[in-house]
């Protein structure tokens, strides 16, 4: 595929993802909970946490709908100043009310050392963190590595790169250098590239949610027999997949 069309195929999968929806889902991680507002401190510190637990294999539509739910009955659950001086096992059932958590044990003392963390390297302020790396996607993701213990599973590969993105897109925070940022690709984005006849481990951050969501949502209803896609009228990225529409764009 030449640059031409990637770039084409990008933007086209990036309008129907933020604009028109791929089969009913507009990212999932935009709509605010009742009494957030969207870019303030609180709203930061909602999606740090939740992109920690999001990972490659999690659900998005019902993840982000727990999520609001627990935020809106819950709010001290998003508390860095709470989460730092409370047991991760006193959380579990509180993260359990709303589904929020799968990997209760684990998630919920990742939960906890995200918000310990935010205390100890920013006085629980996402953005005195992002202003103490001058909004640099790349400072930041070196902090990140770099920081392993003190920031668990959010300093990894596929979270980090993520989280900044969400940070700069839903978060609406002037991150510079994101088009740099690649993730690995989670099992659903692969399905879907591999129905656009590309062949990666790698993305970037900005595609990958729409990618995931394309295999997840789209792609998953063609069987490895079929020719064409049972989907692909309604498939906004059809024109160029081999299972698509023949009326390449």
């Amino acid at each position: 595929m030449t640059t031409e069309r990637l770039s084409l195929l990008k933007t086209t999968l990036l309008t129907a993802y933020n604009n028109t929806g791929l089969w009913g889902e507009v990212n999932p991680a935009w709509p605010l909970p009742n009494g957030c507002q969207r870019g303030s401190e609180a709203h930061l510190i909602y999606l740090t946490l939740l992109y920690t637990i999001s990972g490659g294999r999690r659900e998005p539509i019902a993840l982000w709908t727990s999520a609001r739910l627990t935020f809106e009955t819950d709010p001290q659950l998003f508390d860095p100043h709470f989460l730092a001086y409370t047991k991760a096992a006193d959380l579990i059932p509180r993260l359990q009310v709303h589904n929020l958590t799968q990997k209760t044990k684990s998630e919920a003392t990742v939960w906890q050392r995200i918000g310990q963390a935010l205390i100890m390297r920013a006085e629980g302020s996402v953005l005195k963190l992002l202003a103490a790396h001058n909004y640099q996607a790349k400072t930041l993701v070196g902090m990140l590595a770099q920081s392993k213990t003190t920031f668990p599973v959010l300093s990894g590969p596929q979270t980090g790169p993520r989280w900044l993105y969400g940070l700069a897109n839903v978060g609406q925070q002037p991150i510079s250098g994101l088009e740099r940022l690649v993730v690995p690709v989670s099992p659903a984005a692969t399905r879907a590239l591999q129905s656009l006849s590309i062949t990666t481990k790698t993305v970037s951050a900005m595609v990958f949610d729409p990618l995931d969501t394309l295999g997840r949502r789209g792609c998953s209803h063609r069987n490895p027999t079929q020719t064409l896609c049972p989907v692909a009228q309604v498939c906004p990225v059809a024109g160029f997949c081999q299972y698509g529409s023949h009326n390449k764009p």
